[in-house]
């Protein structure tokens, strides 16, 4: 039977979203975090959540009480409690890890909300080494009317597997008496928006992105769904509600300069401002990579700055400067280099900029807004086919990351050619 402990107030904190992940520690050992987010109002939080693990066929093996922690705030009148736990699995195998709570806040796009729970999953394979996804960065709540919103998942697996990422419906859960769950699929809508920028996720870079039109909150939720070998392994999920007010403010304007350095030389530039498609970044061992967001105030009503979030900056010799502030202009720099062969993957990383303005009448903390670049890791992949001078001829062949042999007139490559007197060598081609 699923039992949730928890005290509840007529007076008690809005419930606002909440995710949970596994992540291994040793063997079948592993470590469970549930987050829940709320708001900042005074009231009776409950003593404490149960996270219930079921196995494949979702029978219940174990219930969990954890104690509810205190609180982290965060900028626009929210806080996250974070829970941990600890379980060993009995066998290898797919798992789930889930928890509920009571009761959700009133939103627009999910009629009578305030009656129903927020039901969270994660499910995981366990097999002494695999840990679920998990969101690299806190979620955006607030949204400004008539403006663009970007709010990117920031989606990461530490082991390197496969992940993809789409809407869902936010859900509830009720026992069915036999003690699994029967879930409860809530009427719902996305949040209204204009139709020259609808409400969606971008399945290459994780924004979730939409230009609202009507003030008001709205509930939304995303999946990060694990692959191996092209078989699903686990998902994890994650709720927020996004607060969309009206404000008299103009966005920040961003400029991004992208520079790869190559044996000590420029060999690839790129500026990137607001409004203009998000161009990827093509890299090799031995490379170094620079990039340099500026971001600008027209109004001069707030204090921009920004922040950086990237698997790159957790697992390698990836990191961020950033200038002083001042009350129009911020600058911070992600810098990655030199490239190791460690760093190749089939997968590329995601690095996302999280620009923060300051706003205060009417009083809102921050205006946030991400915008994220995908770079490729990969093993300088033009192969050559050395004859002596005596033919004045040089065979080349240029293959991509995944194997396939490209056409190396294509735009866009290019092809560094030395000679030593005797023969000629590609050193790299992109």
């Amino acid at each position: 039977m699923y039992i949730v402990l928890i005290n509840l107030h007529a007076k008690a904190d809005n419930l606002l979203g909440g995710e949970i992940t596994c992540r291994n520690i040793n063997g079948l050992m592993y470590e469970t975090t549930l987050t829940i987010y709320r708001d900042t109002i005074t009231g009776n939080l409950p003593l404490n959540y149960t996270i219930t693990y079921r196995d494949s066929v979702d029978t219940v093996f174990a219930s969990n009480i954890v104690i509810t922690p205190p609180s982290v705030s965060w900028y626009n009148g929210f806080r996250s409690f974070t829970y941990i736990d600890t379980i060993i699995f009995p066998f290898a195998g797919l798992y789930k890890a889930s928890a509920w709570s009571c009761c959700r806040d009133s939103v627009g796009n999910i009629p009578n909300s305030t009656s129903y729970g927020m039901y969270l999953e994660c499910k995981v394979l366990a097999d002494g080494v695999n840990s679920s996804p998990k969101f690299l960065s806190s979620p955006i709540i607030f949204a400004q009317l008539n403006q663009p919103f970007t709010n990117n998942i920031t989606p990461y697996d530490a082991d390197g597997d496969s992940i993809s990422w789409e809407l869902v419906i936010p859900e509830d859960v009720v026992s069915n008496g036999s003690g699994g769950f029967s879930i409860v699929t809530l009427p719902y809508n996305y949040p209204p928006s204009d139709s020259s920028l609808p409400f969606h996720i971008d399945p290459i870079l994780g924004d979730i992105s939409f230009k609202p039109n009507v003030v008001g909150k709205y509930q939304i939720a995303v999946k990060i769904t694990e692959w191996k070998n092209g078989v699903q392994i686990g998902h994890v999920l994650r709720e927020i509600e996004l607060n969309v007010g009206q404000i008299n403010n103009t966005p920040l304007a961003v400029q991004t300069e992208i520079t790869v350095v190559t044996n000590n030389l420029i060999s690839w530039q790129h500026l990137w401002t607001t409004n203009l498609p998000h161009p990827d970044i093509f890299i090799s061992p031995g490379d170094n990579l620079f990039i340099h967001q500026i971001i600008s105030d027209p109004d001069l009503i707030g204090y921009p700055y920004s922040q950086c979030f990237s698997a790159s900056i957790l697992n390698s010799n990836a990191g961020i400067s950033s200038g002083p502030t001042y009350n129009d202009w911020h600058d911070c720099e992600y810098i990655w280099g030199p490239i190791s062969t460690s760093d190749v993957t089939s997968q590329p990383y995601l690095v996302t900029f999280r620009n923060f303005e300051t706003y205060f009448l009417p009083y809102v903390d921050y205006l946030l807004s991400d915008c994220t670049f995908r770079i490729f890791v990969s093993p300088n992949t033009t192969g050559l086919n050395e004859i002596g001078n005596e033919t004045k001829s040089v065979y080349l062949k240029s293959i991509d990351i995944l194997g396939r042999e490209t056409d190396p007139n294509l735009p866009g490559f290019r092809i560094d050619l030395y000679s030593d007197g005797k023969t000629k060598k590609v050193f790299r081609g992109e």
